[in-house]
């Protein structure tokens, strides 16, 4: 693979044996880096997770300094912010309580006049179809909504270099169309600004002249994509594709928690004219009845904002119906109590990272089993660690907090899997995945419904509902919803809208 060198030119951004360490007693995140970014250039980086990736975003973003090595970064505009960044989780950049103040907040840091500021924030809001979000607290938003104000309050600033740290990864068919737009529209007035979009979809990578690949806090490929998706070895090595005879072995906790009877096995949830709303905002979820059955896998999709988490969390009894019925029914027809379905029915969360509280990964995985009255055995463990494709000896002791992205996600996945639930809500469980993480959720959850698990998969990636979902419900926020049958949704061209591939939505034009 081809290498730039550091120097011969004037730089826009400049790294030279850059190296980062978050704590001295784990691996560096990123170890001797050298590389250049030149006005006017768009850079597609990619890596597994916990490659470096987002550590170089905060690096050149200012937000972290280097231990050792220099960094220069050079902006052509002394009036405006030198660098933007909208990162992997939008809840780590809100700072407003409400979406205007929000979408405002660069502006009143810039000085920006009153009058000027006002028309600026409604453009913005117009231009990320979010003006009916105007008065929302950000803290009651969507993730998708999130992920568009969070777009919305970097682009109203037009930096001279953005940085996009998996941008996409929580929004719909829509926001991804209006981030390209206007990704279009500035490089059309601002031909200078240095655009960084980090992602995990080589659909993406594929629209752009130069990826930089990251492995294991190393420069591993500076290239184009073309040239380095060729070499099925080294996408292998780095964690840029993933091989089916890598798949995970499932095996999960092998005794239930105490008190988890055989007979007391949540075998399907019923929804009954389910009503949900929260007080004043009305309607989110109208007269959904269906069926959630052991073994198999109901995918939920729907735009930014129509209720999918808000399905999850009543599925696992976290919110009650504001009118209809959800019963959960055993292996004998015979009702369970919603408050007797603890480690029955869990769910992870959209934000993984939610869920943890504990020091270490270690006591994260054992805490679910502990309130049951049970201890994970070592073998339990080691099997776990081996699920999620993490190395047992280097993570255990580590800080969930201090994880990368991705590797939040695998733990999440592992604190779960630890109590061998019924049924399991996936919420967006690919976001911030690399290839070789994705590709290990496939082969889980189809392991996981051949044991006789039960899986609801919220996402806005079509090719995990193609690939998992048996049905498919259409959530259309505050109105009735769709249940669909696999090839029903994907022959409806009504449904087109809802989800769209990657090459569509998120490849630069």
């Amino acid at each position: 693979m081809e290498h730039r060198p550091f120097f011969g030119y004037e730089n826009m951004i400049a790294l030279e044996n850059i190296t980062y360490r978050y704590a001295d007693d784990i691996e560096p995140a990123l170890r001797n880096v050298s590389l250049r970014i030149l006005p006017g250039e768009s850079v597609c980086m990619m890596g597994a997770n916990g490659s470096g990736k987002s550590t170089f975003a905060k690096l050149t973003a200012g937000l972290i300094a280097p231990a050792r090595g220099r960094l220069r970064v050079e902006s052509d505009g002394a009036e405006r912010m030198p660098v933007g960044i909208i990162f992997q989780n939008p809840d780590n950049q809100m700072v407003a309580a409400t979406v205007e103040k929000e979408i405002a907040f660069a502006l009143e840091n810039l000085g920006c006049r009153q009058d000027e500021m006002e028309q600026r924030v409604g453009e913005t809001l117009e231009k990320f179809g979010i003006p009916h979000l105007r008065n929302r607290l950000t803290s009651e938003l969507s993730g998708g909504e999130k992920q568009r104000v969070a777009l919305a309050s970097v682009m109203i600033f037009q930096p001279n270099i953005l940085i996009l740290d998996e941008p996409d990864s929580f929004l719909d068919q829509e926001g991804k169309a209006a981030l390209r737009q206007e990704l279009q529209r500035i490089r059309q007035f601002k031909p200078s600004m240095v655009q960084i979009h980090i992602t995990q979809y080589p659909q993406a990578a594929a629209g752009y002249d130069r990826l930089i690949v990251f492995h294991r806090g190393e420069v591993a490929a500076d290239d184009n994509p073309d040239r380095i998706f060729r070499d099925r070895a080294f996408c292998l090595k780095t964690g840029l594709a993933f091989a089916d005879d890598n798949a995970p072995q499932v095996r999960l906790p092998a005794s239930r928690a105490a008190g988890q009877a055989v007979g007391k096995r949540v075998n399907r949830i019923e929804f009954k004219r389910v009503d949900f709303g929260y007080p004043g905002f009305g309607k989110v979820i109208g007269g959904l009845s269906t069926i959630l059955e052991a073994g198999r896998i109901t995918g939920v999709v729907g735009l930014s904002g129509a209720g999918k988490s808000t399905l999850g969390a009543l599925v696992c009894g976290l919110l009650k119906p504001t009118d209809g019925e959800i019963k959960y029914v055993d292996d004998n027809g015979g009702r369970i109590d919603a408050d007797a379905i603890a480690g029955h029915v869990s769910g992870i969360f959209q934000q993984p990272e939610r869920q943890f509280f504990l020091p270490s990964c270690l006591e994260e995985i054992q805490y679910g089993p502990k309130n049951f009255g049970r201890s994970l055995q070592r073998d339990e463990l080691v099997a776990l660690f081996e699920m999620i494709g993490l190395d047992i000896d280097q993570f255990v002791d580590r800080d969930p907090f201090s994880l990368s992205g991705g590797e939040k996600r695998r733990m999440a996945f592992a604190a779960v899997l630890s109590i061998s639930p019924d049924f399991i809500v996936f919420d967006e469980p690919t976001c911030g995945l690399d290839a070789e993480g994705t590709g290990r959720f496939l082969h889980l959850a189809q392991a996981l419904k051949a044991s006789g698990v039960g899986m609801i998969v919220i996402s806005h990636d079509p090719e995990i509902i193609r690939s998992l979902a048996d049905r498919v419900i259409v959530l259309r926020k505050g109105e009735s919803s769709a249940v669909l049958g696999h090839n029903e949704f994907f022959s409806d061209p009504r449904y087109s809208s809802v989800i769209a591939p990657v090459s569509e939505c998120d490849a630069e034009a």
